[in-house]
C-alpha cells in the first residue's frame, strides 16, 4: 500500500476510534474543513504541523505505522 493509501487509512481509522467527523479532525488540527477533505480525495498531505498533531492522536488510539 502506498503512503497516501495509507495515510488515509489511518485518518479514517483515527477519526473512527474517536467518533469524530471531517469537522471534528479539522477542529482539533486547527485547520478548514476543506484541507481534511482534501486529505481524503486528492492524496494531499497536511503541513509539518498538522502531521505532527495526527502522529500525537494516532499514538492516542493505538494506530501503528505497520
Amino acid at each position: 500500500m502506498e503512503y497516501t493509501e495509507k495515510f488515509k487509512a489511518k485518518v479514517r481509522q483515527l477519526r473512527g476510534e474517536m467518533n469524530w467527523a471531517q469537522e471534528d479532525l479539522a477542529r482539533e488540527l486547527d485547520v478548514s474543513l476543506s484541507a481534511v477533505q482534501r486529505w481524503g480525495g486528492k492524496g494531499a498531505k497536511p503541513a509539518r504541523h498538522s502531521r505532527r498533531v495526527l502522529q500525537i492522536l494516532f499514538q492516542k488510539v493505538g494506530i501503528g505505522d505497520e
